[in-house]
């Protein structure tokens, strides 16, 4: 086999992906024979002289393990050297004694690892050398000193240019690049075990105009105080990339619809309630997709992208969940998705977003506190669930009151009246929840009926006229 053909089965396997060290490794410039053996032990690229050296009497050498071309006592002692390799040398040099035309002679072998973009061992190369008598030893050392340089300072730019390659510049997320590699993987992850696999499509409202009244410049810095706010809210095992102009996807896996759902409504609030330098407040829009089973990566995103053309189409600053293929829902948080949960609408607006943000945060509190019901979730997650949702009802009635005050609402009394109720009834809930004396039901029953129900969508109604009229009015 020629080398080219070599090197091209070689990194379309992917078992040497970095084709510039092989390069160098293939042209040392000295009569050493070199080879890359796969993490099984099998040969996979040689170059001619290690054939002739390895492959006596005609075997073939390609394919082959040390254990069915070499002698007991090298074999033993290249296995040491791969060890060494495995446990994280950036080199392992082992003097064994070959045979060569009937005639044994000493000879250096220098093990050095192949990895990955993500420094990973990837495969383990070669170079032997024959420990010649007219060879000084220091002259050999020498030589294979600036070898093990040149492999370090070539995978080390090889990380550098793959960092360069596969890194938005201008947030430091993940680009299209880096995110496709990682969508085939998890596919392929999906396809083999089922675990679900989502995807969410951030975009950020009505950008064009940040960008034509603020000028570019201020409009970069909110793209990266937005990609921020997003990385900041993420777990462990989501991923965060720039698609494009405004445009955020983050790949959840191990993630159903219903859990996707859930973290898209946090992420879209989050970002509504910070403010921005110039800016100040703005909004995002979401599309939600789950993958199905025998989906293409081209598909699963079209379906994300139709859902956020609906959010924007519906009053941006709002999730849109992609219709699916139906698949079975257990127990736990998947469960909810069968349940009744509460939707916001665009109706159920008033126009001031700081209202407007923490109504549609109490309803996503409401559906978080039916999926703890409906999952197994442990006491103290719940707890802090509990704690955090009946604080959110508090804090809203905070920042609510101060905007109709300001507005000179003519009842704002008798509203803030009907505020210290609520707030003085979810105290005594979260006490007696504390205490063992409340359920999560009667919990849920107070956010969704007497908070949601009653007050968001009832009392609430006497103000928006008003606001809306002094908007009106200033405007």
């Amino acid at each position: 086999m020629i080398e080219d053909d070599m090197l091209h089965d070689a990194t379309t396997d992917g078992v040497v992906p970095m084709a510039g060290l092989l390069a160098m490794l293939m042209n040392t410039g000295c009569a050493a024979g070199f080879c890359v053996k796969s993490l099984d032990g099998s040969y996979r690229v040689a170059n001619q002289t290690l054939e002739q050296l390895l492959s006596q009497g005609g075997r073939a050498l390609l394919g082959k393990s040390d254990s069915e071309l070499l002698p007991v006592d090298v074999m033993t002692a290249l296995a040491r050297a791969d060890r060494r390799i495995r446990a994280g040398a950036t080199a392992a040099a082992e003097e064994v004694e070959l045979a060569v035309d009937a005639r044994r002679a000493r000879y250096l072998w220098l093990e050095l690892p192949v990895l990955d973009q993500d420094r990973m061992l990837q495969a383990i190369a070669s170079l032997v050398y024959a420990c010649s008598p007219q060879q000084a030893p220091d002259s050999l050392l020498q030589t294979l000193d600036r070898l093990q340089q040149a492999n370090q300072e070539l995978q080390q730019t090889v990380a550098e240019l793959e960092q360069l390659a596969s890194t938005d510049k201008l947030t430091g997320l993940w680009n299209r690049r880096r995110l496709e590699d990682c969508v085939r993987r998890e596919i392929e992850r999906f396809e083999r075990y089922q675990h679900p696999l989502s995807l969410l499509l951030f975009d950020i409202d009505c950008f064009k105009a940040i960008n034509d009244r603020y000028g570019h410049a201020t409009g970069d810095e909110v793209l990266q105080r937005v990609a921020a706010l997003l990385q900041g809210g993420l777990r462990g095992a989501d991923s965060l990339a720039r698609w494009g102009g405004e445009e955020f996807v983050v790949l959840c896996p191990d993630t159903n619809r219903a859990t996707a759902r859930r973290l898209a409504e946090r992420l879209r609030a989050q970002v509504g309630k910070a403010r921005f330098p110039q800016v100040g407040q703005l909004t995002v829009s979401v599309g939600v997709a789950e993958c199905d089973a025998g989906e293409s990566w081209g598909e699963w995103f079209q379906r994300a992208d139709e859902a956020l053309y609906r959010a924007k189409a519906q009053g941006r600053n709002q999730v849109q969940l992609a219709p699916g293929a139906d698949r079975p829902l257990g127990t736990g948080e998947g469960a909810a998705a069968n349940f009744v949960q509460l939707v916001w609408r665009s109706a159920y607006e008033c126009g001031n977003e700081t209202i407007d943000g923490g109504h549609r945060q109490l309803f996503s509190n409401a559906n978080d506190l039916l999926a703890a019901i409906l999952s197994e979730r442990s006491a103290d997650d719940v707890k802090a669930l509990v704690d955090r949702l009946l604080a959110d009802v508090r804090q809203h009635f905070a920042e609510e009151e101060a905007v109709f005050v300001a507005a000179g609402f003519p009842d704002a009394a008798a509203h803030v009246a009907l505020h210290r109720q609520l707030i003085a009834q979810s105290l005594r809930m979260g006490e007696d929840y504390s205490a063992g004396k409340q359920g999560l039901g009667e919990i849920f029953q107070f956010l969704a009926h007497d908070v949601v129900t009653k007050h968001l969508l009832g009392a609430d109604r006497k103000f928006f006229d008003h606001l809306q009229r002094k908007a009106t009015f200033a405007g």
